[in-house]
């Protein structure tokens, strides 16, 4: 059952995400703890973290600590630059493309890096410390781009200190309690309770998206667009960025770059109940079928190093 689980990740993740999108109120219903699960997830995802398998990284750690200061300075100030000549202020594509370009990386980038071939554990020592400074740098960008009427960002700060700092206590504690070789061996249980507790975020993540395509698909199809396209374009951005370092590096660059914790920008905005939000869910939303979308570039240009 366990092996068909994680065999089957990306399939039910993606029937957590239409269970949302087809029953609204289920997803509603479930909005409220999305937090918690969140904070579950980011939790476990922080013990199949192996501090061996970082070492290497960690003796050189230039690289990393470049991809550190463009994910979380560079690109935010890049999307912004891009995106204000294009859009109105106080337009939701211009605050959602900051935000999303300020939240960090996700602490499971490991699986993405293994779907598409990038550096595991470059994409580990870069999502860490962008997910510790997200308490502060986030609600800093949300107030610098005046959505503080859709979002509280002391409230949001408060969310987001509980989700980081909660997740990394909590497995500080669990690994001290139970030592990193029972966690090893408890790896393919951990990896099962994760791919459930994903699935069961992708629900309450598509809150709103539903009663958004039965009344104005048209509207949600430019938002999901422009989600995708931003997650894309800033892909390819971040590979160029770094072209001159290793193959596997520069891909992994461009995954970090474009590949953002969408369940803990969700979680820290509660429940906005606004464009903002639902350009969010969109983004969440990209990112079911983004690896699929990517996979073959990534392999042919792996191919090619």
């Amino acid at each position: 059952m366990n092996a068909a689980i994680r065999r089957h990740a990306m399939a039910l993740i993606a029937a957590g995400a239409v269970l949302g999108i087809a029953a609204p109120p289920l997803a509603a219903a479930m909005r409220p703890v999305l937090l918690w699960i969140t904070l579950a997830t980011m939790t476990l995802a922080l013990l199949r973290i192996e501090p061996a398998a970082l070492a290497g990284v960690l003796r050189h750690p230039r690289l990393a600590l470049l991809v550190l200061a463009w994910v979380t300075l560079g690109v935010p100030m890049v999307v912004l630059a891009a995106l204000v000549p294009l859009l109105p202020d106080g337009s939701p594509f211009l605050a959602a493309g900051v935000l999303i370009a300020a939240t960090p990386s996700v602490l499971s980038a490991a699986v993405f890096a293994i779907l598409l071939g990038a550096d595991a554990a470059l994409l580990t020592v870069v999502a860490i410390p962008s997910n510790a400074l997200a308490p502060l740098w986030l609600p800093l960008t949300a107030s610098a781009m005046g959505v503080a009427a859709e979002v509280d960002p002391a409230a949001m700060a408060a969310r987001l200190a509980l989700l980081v700092f909660g997740s990394f206590a909590l497995a500080a504690i669990a690994t001290r309690l139970a030592g990193r070789p029972r966690l090893r061996d408890a790896a393919p249980a951990l990896d099962t309770w994760i791919v459930l507790l994903v699935t069961a975020s992708a629900i309450p993540c598509m809150d709103g998206v539903g009663e958004a395509l039965v009344t104005r698909p048209l509207g949600f199809a430019g938002m999901l667009g422009f989600a995708l396209g931003l997650n894309l374009a800033l892909q390819a951005l971040g590979f160029l960025v770094f072209r001159s370092a290793p193959r596997r590096a520069a891909l992994s660059a461009g995954l970090v770059t474009g590949t953002r914790n969408m369940v803990l920008l969700l979680a820290a905005l509660g429940d906005t109940g606004s464009d903002l939000g639902l350009i969010v869910a969109a983004a969440q939303l990209a990112l079911f079928v983004m690896p699929v979308i990517v996979a073959p570039a990534y392999r042919a240009i792996a191919r090619a190093a």
